[in-house]
């Protein structure tokens, strides 16, 4: 159960830097690095995982953690992470940054335009 368990935790880890890019020394780590890159019901399911992890460790506490929960909070997160395309991330990152940058520059040459005419240049 633990080396299935410790598996687990690494395979969401690396699931977590090939899709989100998000490098951490632990699962936690990496979970705390992707804050709003996670919907809160992803987020709710990983710091779940990080408490049972740190239970299971716990002499006293480790009978009483539910594997099967375990397992399912991982797949979840496990599935959303798969479904998330890391190009597709750059392409809808790169589009926001142009749609900004246009929106500035057309903001800018409309104040232009209107300054230029109301000073009388146009």
């Amino acid at each position: 159960m633990s080396r299935d368990l410790d598996r687990l935790d690494a395979d969401l880890g690396r699931l977590m830097e090939e899709r989100l890019g998000i490098r951490g020394r632990s699962l936690a780590q990496q979970t705390r690095r992707a804050g709003r890159l996670l919907p809160r019901r992803i987020r709710r399911d990983l710091s779940l995982i990080d408490r049972w992890q740190d239970m299971r460790r716990h002499p006293k506490l480790h009978h009483i953690v539910d594997e099967a929960a375990l397992r399912a909070a991982a797949d979840r997160v496990a599935a959303h992470l798969r479904d998330i395309d890391p190009a597709e991330r750059r392409k809808e990152r790169l589009l926001g940054l142009a749609g900004v940058v246009s929106f500035n520059l057309i903001v800018v040459v409309a104040l232009l335009l209107v300054v230029l005419g109301w000073r009388g240049f146009l």
